[in-house]
């Protein structure tokens, strides 16, 4: 199976899969954080997936597994907190918030938050463990309520589909079957958990239906967890906290979007055009199968020639092919008579054509031409 995008039919949905560019672009210069359990850090690697690191939670049983992470892609920091237990969280929760308070650079954009397998597996067997987590989760929740004070975003996952037929262990099938998460999940959302949260991903939404993917009962494919990453790139768009406009922002090093074939390209086209005179880099001589006689070089002398008289630049030198040697001068007086026009037309090899043109134009012999024009 993969996943797919239906167009939706409510018209304002914004809902749409983000590639890595848009998601970059959304996240560039921000700080998120994971903390959680497994599930969580499942989440963590598919989203750094997606943002270009191709290679994240690829399966490797000699590297650490309850261990913090700390990556920075680009220019967006994604890190992950190991923190199973509600307790663990709680503990988390309390340093973000000391960052967030004390304004420290290093304080967090928006922090994903989830758990509760570990707390049902291992502290919920007796009505002590369970009433010690009810207090648990509500100072999670006024951590929670505290972080977004500070204008921080806490994003709340609820524990994914458990497949309980998978499940590896007599520990695990006897507190850990998807009855009994269905359960834990009522318990986060009777204690404020949910409600407290800027946001929701809801791990059964995008598990139930692909459970019989779940290879150990707890744990999915990483399509699977891509699902979820794409529910929350979407939600970023109101999520992530208004940018500081005063943040120094840093620029791309010298040469990071260089090319060097487009470079060399550029420079064969500069010198094409000088070469040949001609400023469409040579296309300019396909002319020349069409109007005989006429080089886009000596095109350059006729255009020029005027503009150095007038602004009495140096004089134009007509190059060797030129058919055309001088052009029409025109020299006014003061009160607006016209003196003389004098054209004089070079006698080159095959050039005669070109003077019997100029000479039916101007009404005159192929020499040389004069014309008087009287007050």
């Amino acid at each position: 199976y993969i996943w797919g995008w239906h167009k939706a039919s409510y018209s304002h949905c914004r809902f749409a899969r983000r590639n890595p560019k848009e998601l970059k672009k959304t996240l560039r210069h921000r700080r998120m954080v994971f903390v959680g359990d497994s599930m969580t850090r499942n989440l963590y690697y598919s989203v750094c997936r997606q943002l270009g690191m191709v290679d994240a939670g690829q399966y490797d049983a000699t590297g650490p597994k309850h261990a913090d992470f700390f990556n920075t892609i680009d220019d967006t920091s994604v890190d992950f907190k190991w923190a199973p237990l509600a307790i663990d969280q709680v503990a988390t929760m309390k340093k973000l918030n000391n960052l967030a308070r004390e304004m420290d650079l290093s304080k967090y954009d928006i922090v994903i938050l989830g758990g509760g397998a570990w707390d049902r597996l291992h502290m919920f067997a007796t009505d002590e463990d369970q009433e010690s987590h009810r207090l648990t989760l509500t100072n999670l929740r006024k951590q929670m309520d505290s972080l977004r004070s500070f204008d921080t975003s806490v994003v709340w996952v609820t524990p994914t589909t458990i497949n309980t037929p998978a499940l590896n262990t007599e520990e695990k099938r006897d507190h850990m079957t998807e009855d009994d998460m269905a359960d834990m999940r009522n318990v986060y959302t009777n204690l404020g958990i949910l409600s407290s949260a800027s946001f929701v991903i809801d791990g059964p939404a995008f598990t139930k239906d692909r459970v019989g993917e779940s290879y150990d009962g707890v744990h999915y494919p990483h399509s699977i967890y891509d699902a979820g990453a794409q529910i929350l790139a979407n939600s970023l768009d109101w999520l992530l906290p208004k940018r500081n406009t005063d943040e120094p922002i840093k620029p791309l090093e010298p040469g990071s979007m260089s090319n060097p074939f487009l470079g060399l390209m550029m420079l064969c086209f500069c010198f094409i055009g000088l070469m040949f005179f001609d400023g469409f880099l040579g296309f300019s001589y396909v002319a020349c199968l069409f109007v005989k006689g006429v080089l886009p070089s000596d095109l350059y002398t006729e255009a020029f020639t005027i503009l150095h008289e007038k602004m009495k630049l140096p004089t134009v030198v007509a190059s060797s092919s030129a058919t055309a040697a001088s052009f029409f001068t025109t020299a006014t007086n003061k009160t607006g008579t016209v003196q003389s026009i004098n054209s004089r037309v070079s006698r080159g090899s095959g050039s005669s054509a070109v003077d019997d043109e100029i000479s039916a134009l101007l009404g005159g012999n192929s020499g040389d031409l004069e014309m008087k024009s009287s007050r």
